[in-house]
């Protein structure tokens, strides 16, 4: 009796000690996930999972989940701040057949996208971000979303980062609006290419776009808050904004009564576009800086009551119809 009931302590330790290994596997502050993961294991270096979704369960909050090395790594609903990361090198894959790629829905802190490829084959929507205090994406290529390649849609103040990516055949490249609050917009350094719409800016949105290229869709910029006493501001600087069928630059009130929605856009080219800049609405107005807006079929239009002031220093030439700016200001 004594021998067995030794034996049956030694088995309630063993079975502890595999607990306790759980527990900590579930906790760790990063974890892995590899081509030859299986999602039964630990999530460790030694033992890594196969999919993002599991490797994010037993990832602590605020950890990073780690590609080790080139393979798809499906779909996944991000509801923790995290960061996920393929390394300079490895292709960290996320082929989406329906719905989303990544559903981005902390609640609070950041999450990190870095190093990802995330492609529909089905898919609706690569990224879609609402809730968290920031959202972001760097390294990441994202293509063949009908809807939208990166949806920000929020209900309180939030931000997206985005760096150096590309945003290739998406209905629209990235769309971002909040419906209480603001949603600060931060894009730099990034390719939108053959979007039907490149960029697009709705209710609560302020922001930047630096360095960046959009071309060959319909519409490059669009900043037209759909909702009544809803704006956004954006600033447009050092970009490329080329060969669209439609506006370069589209700045429309669609609210009844939205306050003044304003669009700068400095040191850019705007080029090959129907046309280069569009401003429509008594509400909304574009300032244009230091920028070469040539080869559109019309290169600036203040419509409807819209404005499109100058700073005076502009290239406004070799377009069928040049129009011209509503006035112009000392530069700012």
């Amino acid at each position: 009796m004594q021998k067995r009931s030794f034996l049956t302590q030694l088995a309630l330790m063993a079975v502890l000690a595999v607990g306790t290994a759980t527990e900590a596997a579930a906790a760790a502050q990063r974890t892995f996930v590899a081509s030859t993961g299986l999602d039964t294991n630990a999530c460790s270096l030694a033992f890594p999972c196969r999919s993002f979704g599991v490797a994010i369960a037993q990832t602590l909050l605020g950890g990073e989940v780690i590609v080790l090395d080139s393979a798809g790594y499906g779909p996944a609903t991000i509801s923790q701040p995290v960061s996920i990361i393929a390394p300079p090198g490895v292709y960290g894959g996320i082929t989406v057949f329906s719905g989303t790629g990544l559903t981005v829905n902390p609640g609070s802190g950041n999450v990190t996208l870095r190093g990802l490829t995330i492609n529909s084959i089905g898919g609706t929507v690569g990224i879609s971000f609402t809730t968290g205090a920031a959202l972001y994406v760097d390294q990441v290529i994202v293509t063949n979303f009908p809807t939208a390649g990166l949806s920000a849609s929020v209900a309180a103040s939030s931000r997206v980062f985005v760096t150096n990516s590309q945003f290739n055949d998406n209905g629209t490249g990235g769309t971002f609006t909040a419906s209480a609050g603001a949603l600060t917009v931060s894009i730099d350094n990034t390719l939108f290419a053959r979007n039907t719409t490149g960029l697009s800016f709705g209710d609560g949105t302020a922001g930047s776009v630096h360095g960046s290229t959009l071309s060959g869709g319909t519409t490059g910029i669009s900043v037209a808050p759909p909702t009544s006493a809803q704006t956004a501001t954006i600033e447009v600087r050092d970009c490329t904004i080329a060969d669209n069928s439609g506006a370069g630059v589209n700045a429309t009130q669609t609210g009844a009564a939205s306050p003044l929605n304003l669009v700068s856009v400095v040191s850019s080219q705007v080029s090959g576009n129907a046309t280069g800049v569009l401003v429509s609405g008594a509400n909304s107005a574009a300032y244009v800086s230091d920028s070469t807006i040539t080869r559109n079929t019309t290169g600036v239009n203040p419509a409807s009551s819209g404005a499109i002031v100058s700073g005076g220093d502009n290239r406004l030439v070799n377009n069928v119809a040049d129009g011209a700016f509503s006035s112009t200001v000392p530069k700012i």
